[in-house]
């Protein structure tokens, strides 16, 4: 046996292990297990979730059929591997999905957070969409926040041209754009000179109250990070002691 022999049979070997752990992921699509929370489904199909993960991107193919799916856990899961694998080939993908516009809020968040990990390869695919989506006036939270919260320059500097844009001509956004969603993660780029941007936005006429709100907790946040932080996990705790309260 060659060389090439031996590989080329590992190869096969390991699209047959990844075909019957994505069957297995299948088999989690029925009532039975969709009445069940996630942690309980994921602990059942942690083993073979984990194995998918190892395979890396000989199982991605095979991933990417399950994405065809939603509301279901074989396609939710098949996102949280992504997450980890990181496979750029995923990219076109997960922006696909997110078009779709699913109800699917844990799916939606699930393929966001995919993009950010899978970083650098996200943003240039992304920028493209968010500049054709944005021409059309259409609005996606979760494409957005997939570029938004990859840091580097490339996706700080398409914050920063289409923050001033609106600045500068608001009525090409008007009705459709949500400024304080798409300012939000100027918070994770960690870049102060953000600040006065944002402040002009606060001086425009016509922002509702809540846009308000968010902005100005955006610049607070950007200002100091670990005191906001750590106010937020006060309050967090206050909500958690106020809905379980301790035994008398």
């Amino acid at each position: 046996m060659n060389q090439f022999t031996s590989l080329w049979g590992t190869v096969l070997k390991q699209v047959e292990i990844s075909r019957d752990k994505i069957g297995f992921l299948k088999s989690l699509d029925t009532e039975e297990f969709m009445e069940k929370e996630e942690d309980e489904v994921r602990r059942y199909a942690q083993r073979t979730i984990q194995e998918l993960i190892e395979l890396g991107n000989q199982a991605t193919a095979d991933l990417l059929e399950l994405l065809q799916s939603e509301f279901t856990w074989s396609c939710y899961f098949a996102l949280t591997i992504f997450r980890e694998t990181k496979d750029p080939q995923a990219v076109t993908a997960l922006i696909a999905f997110l078009k779709r516009e699913s109800d699917d809020a844990m799916a939606n968040e699930e393929a966001m957070f995919a993009l950010q990990d899978i970083g650098d390869p996200s943003i240039t695919p992304l920028i493209e969409e968010l500049d054709e989506a944005f021409n059309n006036k259409k609005y996606n939270s979760y494409l957005v926040g997939g570029l938004t919260g990859i840091l580097g320059p490339e996706s700080y500097e398409f914050m920063v041209k289409i923050t001033k844009d609106f600045i500068g001509k608001p009525w090409r956004y008007k009705g459709w754009f949500r400024i304080e969603d798409f300012t939000y993660n100027f918070v994770k780029q960690g870049r102060s000179d953000a600040i006065p941007l944002l402040q002009q936005i606060l001086e425009m006429k016509n922002l509702t109250s809540s846009e308000k709100h968010e902005l100005e907790e955006t610049i607070r946040a950007i200002q100091d990070p670990a005191g906001y932080e750590k106010e937020i996990e006060k309050i967090e705790e206050e909500i958690l002691d106020a809905t379980n309260p301790p035994d008398v």
